[in-house]
Protein backbone atom coordinates (compact mmCIF):
# COMPACT_ATOMS: atom_id res chain seq x y z
CA UNK A 1 0.00 0.00 0.00
CA UNK A 2 2.83 2.32 0.58
CA UNK A 3 4.03 2.45 -2.48
CA UNK A 4 1.39 3.03 -4.30
CA UNK A 5 0.73 6.30 -2.12
CA UNK A 6 4.34 7.12 -3.46
CA UNK A 7 3.13 7.17 -6.59
CA UNK A 8 -0.12 9.28 -6.35
CA UNK A 9 0.58 12.78 -7.86
CA UNK A 10 0.81 15.45 -5.59
CA UNK A 11 -1.37 18.95 -5.52
CA UNK A 12 -0.36 21.93 -3.35
CA UNK A 13 -2.96 24.49 -2.47
CA UNK A 14 -2.79 27.69 -0.34
CA UNK A 15 -6.06 28.03 1.96
CA UNK A 16 -6.48 31.45 3.22
CA UNK A 17 -8.69 32.62 6.29
CA UNK A 18 -9.87 35.75 5.66
CA UNK A 19 -11.06 38.31 7.82
CA UNK A 20 -12.67 41.07 8.72
CA UNK A 21 -13.01 41.89 12.80
CA UNK A 22 -15.41 39.04 14.31
CA UNK A 23 -16.13 37.78 10.60
CA UNK A 24 -14.33 35.43 7.57
CA UNK A 25 -15.20 35.32 4.45
CA UNK A 26 -16.43 32.49 3.04
CA UNK A 27 -17.89 30.73 -0.21
CA UNK A 28 -20.71 28.26 -1.03
CA UNK A 29 -20.90 25.86 -3.53
CA UNK A 30 -24.35 25.18 -5.30
CA UNK A 31 -25.46 21.42 -3.71
CA UNK A 32 -24.27 17.84 -5.18
CA UNK A 33 -20.62 19.84 -6.26
CA UNK A 34 -18.17 17.69 -5.56
CA UNK A 35 -15.85 16.05 -3.95
CA UNK A 36 -17.56 16.99 -1.03
CA UNK A 37 -21.09 16.55 0.27
CA UNK A 38 -21.02 20.44 2.40
CA UNK A 39 -21.08 22.99 0.56
CA UNK A 40 -18.80 26.22 2.41
CA UNK A 41 -15.27 26.46 2.46
CA UNK A 42 -12.65 28.70 2.48
CA UNK A 43 -10.69 30.44 -0.19
CA UNK A 44 -8.07 28.64 -2.01
CA UNK A 45 -5.87 28.05 -4.87
CA UNK A 46 -3.17 26.45 -6.52
CA UNK A 47 0.53 27.05 -5.67
CA UNK A 48 2.49 28.18 -8.72
CA UNK A 49 6.14 27.12 -8.19
CA UNK A 50 8.51 30.20 -7.89
CA UNK A 51 6.13 32.40 -6.28
CA UNK A 52 5.83 33.48 -3.08
CA UNK A 53 2.46 31.76 -1.90
CA UNK A 54 1.14 34.83 -0.12
CA UNK A 55 1.46 37.02 -3.46
CA UNK A 56 -0.53 34.22 -5.27
CA UNK A 57 -2.94 34.01 -2.59
CA UNK A 58 -3.66 37.76 -2.53
CA UNK A 59 -3.44 38.31 -6.11
CA UNK A 60 -6.11 35.19 -6.52
CA UNK A 61 -8.56 36.92 -4.30
CA UNK A 62 -8.41 40.19 -5.80
CA UNK A 63 -9.04 38.63 -9.19
CA UNK A 64 -11.43 36.00 -8.14
CA UNK A 65 -13.95 38.10 -5.73
CA UNK A 66 -12.73 41.60 -5.65
CA UNK A 67 -11.70 41.50 -2.30
CA UNK A 68 -8.00 43.66 -1.30
CA UNK A 69 -6.43 41.18 1.63
CA UNK A 70 -2.67 41.76 3.63
CA UNK A 71 -1.07 38.46 4.74
CA UNK A 72 -1.00 38.67 8.53
CA UNK A 73 0.96 35.17 9.16
CA UNK A 74 1.50 31.27 7.97
CA UNK A 75 0.00 29.25 9.92
CA UNK A 76 -0.07 25.35 9.43
CA UNK A 77 0.48 23.00 6.74
CA UNK A 78 -2.06 20.10 6.20
CA UNK A 79 -2.31 16.90 3.90
CA UNK A 80 -5.22 14.54 2.80
CA UNK A 81 -5.66 11.94 0.10
CA UNK A 82 -9.01 12.07 -2.21
CA UNK A 83 -9.88 12.52 -5.70
CA UNK A 84 -9.91 15.68 -7.45
CA UNK A 85 -12.25 16.97 -9.84
CA UNK A 86 -10.95 15.55 -12.79
CA UNK A 87 -11.42 12.20 -11.09
CA UNK A 88 -7.72 11.69 -10.35
CA UNK A 89 -6.85 10.54 -6.38
CA UNK A 90 -3.95 12.76 -5.63
CA UNK A 91 -2.53 13.72 -2.47
CA UNK A 92 -3.18 17.15 -1.58
CA UNK A 93 -1.08 19.37 0.84
CA UNK A 94 -2.90 23.01 2.41
CA UNK A 95 -0.16 25.83 2.97
CA UNK A 96 -2.80 27.71 5.15
CA UNK A 97 -2.25 31.59 5.82
CA UNK A 98 -4.10 33.99 7.93
CA UNK A 99 -4.85 37.38 6.29
CA UNK A 100 -6.75 40.36 6.82
CA UNK A 101 -9.12 42.69 4.76
CA UNK A 102 -7.93 46.07 3.73
CA UNK A 103 -10.87 47.02 0.88
CA UNK A 104 -13.53 45.89 -1.49
CA UNK A 105 -16.93 44.63 -1.51
CA UNK A 106 -16.69 40.98 -2.47
CA UNK A 107 -18.50 39.93 -5.20
CA UNK A 108 -20.33 36.22 -6.50
CA UNK A 109 -17.98 34.79 -9.51
CA UNK A 110 -19.56 32.34 -11.85
CA UNK A 111 -19.34 28.89 -10.54
CA UNK A 112 -20.42 29.87 -7.16
CA UNK A 113 -23.08 30.40 -5.38
CA UNK A 114 -22.44 32.72 -2.29
CA UNK A 115 -19.54 34.93 -0.97
CA UNK A 116 -20.02 36.06 2.27
CA UNK A 117 -18.75 37.38 5.76
CA UNK A 118 -19.58 34.82 8.03
CA UNK A 119 -19.11 35.38 11.77
CA UNK A 120 -16.89 33.32 13.92
CA UNK A 121 -19.55 32.38 16.46
CA UNK A 122 -21.77 31.10 13.62
CA UNK A 123 -19.13 28.58 12.28
CA UNK A 124 -20.29 25.42 14.09
CA UNK A 125 -23.96 26.19 12.09
CA UNK A 126 -22.77 25.99 8.35
CA UNK A 127 -22.09 22.70 6.53
CA UNK A 128 -18.60 23.07 6.43
CA UNK A 129 -15.82 20.86 4.28
CA UNK A 130 -13.71 18.81 6.05
CA UNK A 131 -10.39 20.25 5.52
CA UNK A 132 -12.02 24.14 6.22
CA UNK A 133 -13.24 22.23 9.37
CA UNK A 134 -9.28 21.24 10.14
CA UNK A 135 -8.05 24.26 9.28
CA UNK A 136 -10.40 26.38 11.72
CA UNK A 137 -9.60 24.26 14.35
CA UNK A 138 -6.63 24.84 14.26
CA UNK A 139 -7.60 28.56 14.72
CA UNK A 140 -9.74 27.81 17.46
CA UNK A 141 -12.93 28.63 15.99
CA UNK A 142 -14.31 25.06 16.29
CA UNK A 143 -13.71 22.45 18.78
Amino acid sequence: MISSQRSLPIKILIVGNIKKGDSILMRKKFAGSKPYLETWYSFGTEFIPGQDPRDTFVGYIQGFVGVIIRPTKRVFWDTEIKEDHDGITKQFVYLDLELEYVSGEPFVPEGLEKVEWILIANLSKLDVVPPSVAFFKKLGYLE
